[in-house]
């Protein structure tokens, strides 16, 4: 399933594919990522665990629902791949992210301010998908 978040010159898409025999291990979960940033774009996968999954998600329905905090989703080893949301407080969210390739010849480092209300969507639908896990 893929969760899709467009707000005027930045596209977010995440795909996660879970493995369910490898639960028990710290990272269980490919996770496809696709950034367009203005005129730059990115393609890559983090390796995650799908718990981390899951509280990002939580994390974005509370900065939807309280205008600040912070969510963040990263790699736990390697080339610490990010992706973190923050709420100012006043409906406006900052995205950053830092994403490259496996040999870490290109990177995208990327900066975007989105309008709050743009999230929930997103946010709702990531979580829904996977707070049972």
């Amino acid at each position: 399933m893929e969760f899709l978040l467009n707000y005027e010159n930045f596209v977010l898409k995440v795909k996660p594919e879970i493995f369910e025999d490898d639960m028990y291990l710290p990272v269980n979960t490919i996770m496809e990522v696709m950034v367009q940033s203005a005129d730059f774009s990115a393609f890559v996968t983090m390796d995650i665990a799908i718990k981390d999954l899951v509280q990002f998600a939580f994390d974005l329905t509370q900065i939807y629902k309280t205008l600040s905090g912070e969510a963040r989703i990263e790699e736990p080893y390697g080339t610490h791949m990010f992706i973190s949301f923050a709420g100012d407080g006043k409906g406006h969210v900052t995205v950053k992210g830092h994403l490259n390739d496996s040999r870490n010849e290109h990177i995208l480092e990327f900066q975007n301010a989105i309008d709050q209300t743009c999230l929930k969507k997103f946010a709702f639908d990531l979580f829904n998908t996977y707070k049972k896990l």
